[in-house]
C-alpha cells in the first residue's frame, strides 16, 4: 500500500472539500443540461481519465480510453463492484435481481440464464420475432408519419413476452407485457433521476407507481409460474420461463420462484428498451444512407446477414442506446498509473471510447463498411459493457435486431420525414433520438 498511496489522483474538474457538495450538485445539473456533448468537451480537455463529484452518484472517474476500459473490466470482481455500478437502474430492477448482484451469487445466477439466450434456444426464437413483425406492420399507419421509436417498443414488447412466457393469445400477451411497460415507462422517466439523486430522503422507499407495477407484475408471473411448474408437458417447452425452472447448476440447485421472477424482470427490461432505442437508430441512420439501406434490403429479399449485422455494429458504435457503464471502487485502486479512492464510481464512457479516433477513421461518421472485414474491437467496441457483466442479452438482441429489420424491409418501403438525422437526447438513462425516428411506410410493392 505504501507505493500506492504514493500516487496522485487523476486530473479532474475542481471540488474544494468545504463547498464539495454544492460542486456536486452544480455538476449534476451541468450533465443533465448539457448532456453528453459537455461531457465530451471535458472528457477532450482533461483526458482519458478524469475525475469529478456528481450529486447522487457521488465521486466520480470517467474513462474513455479503450486500454483503460480493458483494465476496468479485467479487474477482479470483489475490487471493482459491477452490482454497486449498476446505479439507478437498480431501482427499476429491483434488489433481487441477477443484474445487481455481486460475485459469486451473480456468476451463478448468469450460468443458469445464458442458455436460454444463445445456441439452439436463440434459433427457436426466429419464428416468432418475425411473426410478431408482420403483425405489426399490420397496425401501422400508411402513407403518413410516425415515430419509429414508439413503434419498436411495442413490437419488442410483444416479441419478449411471447419469448419468455410462451404466450401468443394477443389479449394474454398484453395482460403478462403491461406492468412491465409501466415498470420500464418509470426507467425511462426523468422522475427516476430525481428520484435517485434525492434517494437518502426516502424517495425510492416510497415510489407508489413502481410498487404497483411490482405487485402487478406478481400477480400475473408468481401464479404462471406454479402453474408451469406443475405442467405435465414443461420438459416440451422451449420458452425462457421452461427454460430456467428446467436449469441446474453446477450442484444441481434450480432457481427458486423468485429469483426467476426476478431475473425475468431484469430480462423483459433490458431486452426491450435498449433493443427497441437500436432499431430507432438503425433506421434513421439507414434512410440518410441510401446506399447502406439498399445493401441491408437486398440481404433481406437475397439471404445474407454480413452487411446488416455491420449496420447494426455500426449503430451501436455511433449510436449507442446507453452512455455509459460503471464499476465502484471497493477499496483504493491503481488505474492508469492514477489512484482511485475506495467508494469512487468508475465510469466507462461508451460513446467516447466508440468514437475514439485512435481507433476508428470519421469517427463521427456512419460507415458499416469499417466492420465488414473484421469484428469489433472488445475494448474498443462497448455498447453492451464488459467483463463479467457484459449484457447477457447481446446475442439475442443482435439475432432479434437482425431479424426485424430483414422483415422490415422485405415486407416494407420506408421514408424519412426529416432531412437530416435526429439529434441525440437523454431520456434518463438512456440516449433517444429526439423526435423517435419519424418515418413513413407503405407495404412493399
Amino acid at each position: 500500500m505504501g507505493g500506492l498511496s504514493q500516487l496522485t489522483n487523476p486530473p479532474g474538474l475542481p471540488a474544494p472539500r468545504r463547498f464539495h457538495a454544492a460542486y456536486a450538485a452544480a455538476y449534476a445539473v451541468a450533465y443533465l443540461v448539457g448532456g453528453e456533448r459537455r461531457m465530451m468537451r471535458l472528457i477532450r480537455r482533461y483526458g482519458p481519465i478524469m475525475t469529478m463529484p456528481i450529486l447522487s452518484l457521488g465521486d466520480v472517474a470517467i474513462v474513455s480510453d479503450p486500454a483503460l476500459a480493458k483494465e476496468v473490466f479485467a479487474a477482479p470482481p470483489d475490487i471493482l463492484l459491477g452490482g454497486a455500478g449498476v446505479g439507478p437502474a437498480a431501482a427499476i430492477y429491483g434488489s433481487g435481481s441477477m443484474f445487481v448482484q455481486e460475485e459469486p451469487e451473480h456468476l451463478r445466477r448468469r450460468k443458469l440464464l445464458t442458455p436460454p439466450l444463445h445456441g439452439g434456444a436463440l434459433r427457436g426464437y426466429v419464428p416468432i420475432i418475425e411473426e410478431s413483425t408482420r403483425a405489426a406492420l399490420r397496425d401501422w399507419p400508411t402513407d403518413r408519419p410516425f415515430a419509429m421509436l414508439g413503434a419498436a417498443r411495442s413490437l419488442m414488447l410483444d416479441v419478449i413476452v411471447k419469448v419468455i412466457f410462451g404466450v401468443d393469445d394477443p389479449d394474454e400477451v398484453r395482460r403478462l407485457g403491461r406492468p412491465f411497460e409501466r415498470l420500464l415507462n418509470l426507467g425511462v422517466s426523468e422522475q427516476l433521476t430525481v428520484r435517485y439523486a434525492l434517494r437518502h430522503l426516502g424517495t425510492l422507499r416510497v415510489w407508489p407507481s413502481r410498487s404497483q407495477a411490482w405487485r402487478d407484475i406478481d400477480d400475473g408471473v408468481m401464479p404462471l409460474i406454479a402453474q408451469r411448474r406443475a405442467d405435465a408437458r414443461l420438459a416440451e417447452q422451449s420458452d425462457v420461463l421452461a427454460l430456467l425452472i428446467r436449469a441446474r447448476g453446477e450442484n444441481g440447485e434450480t432457481l427458486s420462484d423468485t429469483e426467476i421472477r426476478d431475473d425475468l424482470i431484469t430480462l423483459m427490461l433490458a431486452g426491450h428498451e435498449t433493443t427497441a432505442t437500436t432499431l430507432a437508430w438503425a433506421f434513421d441512420l439507414l434512410l440518410h444512407h441510401p446506399e447502406a439501406l439498399r445493401r441491408v434490403r437486398e440481404e433481406a429479399v437475397g439471404g445474407g446477414e454480413a452487411f446488416t449485422t455491420a449496420v447494426i455494429n455500426e449503430t451501436l458504435r455511433v449510436r449507442p442506446p446507453a452512455p455509459f457503464t460503471a464499476r465502484v471502487a471497493a477499496r483504493p485502486y491503481v488505474l492508469g498509473g492514477y489512484r482511485i479512492e475506495a467508494g469512487t464510481r468508475i465510469v466507462v464512457h461508451i460513446i467516447a471510447i466508440n468514437r475514439s479516433a485512435d481507433t476508428y477513421d470519421h469517427p463521427h461518421e456512419f460507415r458499416p463498411e469499417r466492420f465488414l472485414d473484421a469484428p469489433p474491437q472488445t475494448f474498443a467496441w462497448v455498447p453492451f459493457g464488459g467483463g463479467v457483466k457484459r449484457c447477457l442479452g447481446a446475442a439475442f438482441s443482435m439475432r432479434e435486431l437482425i431479424t426485424v429489420l430483414h422483415v422490415l424491409l422485405r415486407e416494407g418501403e420506408f421514408t424519412a420525414v426529416n432531412g437530416e438525422t435526429e439529434r441525440i437526447v437523454r431520456r434518463s438513462i438512456m440516449l433517444a433520438p429526439r423526435h423517435g425516428t419519424l418515418v413513413r411506410y407503405r407495404p412493399a410493392r
